[in-house]
């Protein structure tokens, strides 16, 4: 099967929402409660909340899609922190694909052009949060040279999460 990557914009919400829940789900069914996920999806990944993240001029998402179908098969959200030089920082929101095509460079793929992106804008550093538990995608970035620098709690629905800070500098 062969892949495309492509920027996303205006009028993608509503396939950027659907595959941001699912992949969510997928994700983290098991490691958090279940009424707390659906939280989470029904308030963070909106097709309103795309929607505004993809008007923003601080924001960039790209999606990886099958070539034959245009189905999406997953995503990276890359946000510019609000104040100062735009992109000057990045925050990696969100990197997700569902779990049938993890393992085939499409992950890769996705990581590669945020940091294509990151590296035009002149980005000195890139941050994410991934939760304390998922170990696949802890050495995923690990093996781009990101470094865990704390750890917190993150709240989605009423539970609280402990998550990872990783950070990459460019």
């Amino acid at each position: 099967m062969e892949f495309t990557v492509r920027r996303c914009g205006p009028g993608d919400e509503a396939a950027v929402s659907l595959i941001g829940q699912a992949t969510i789900l997928e994700t983290y069914a098991g490691l958090t409660d279940g009424n707390d996920l659906v939280e989470y999806v029904r308030r963070e990944l909106s097709s309103e909340a795309f929607r505004e993240i993809l008007a923003s001029d601080r924001a960039r998402v790209w999606v990886a899609e099958t070539s034959v179908g245009r189905c999406m098969a997953g995503y990276a959200v890359a946000l510019s922190e609000e104040d100062g030089e735009p992109f000057a920082a990045i925050e990696l929101k969100r990197l997700y694909l569902f779990h049938r095509f993890h393992g085939i460079g499409l992950g890769k793929r996705l990581m590669d052009e945020v940091l294509a992106f990151a590296r035009a804008k002149g980005t000195r550093s890139i941050s994410l949060q991934v939760h304390s538990k998922n170990a696949n995608a802890i050495e995923f970035y690990e093996r781009y040279g990101f470094e865990a620098v704390g750890e917190e709690l993150f709240r989605a629905g009423t539970g609280e999460y402990r998550v990872v800070n990783m950070q990459l500098r460019l």
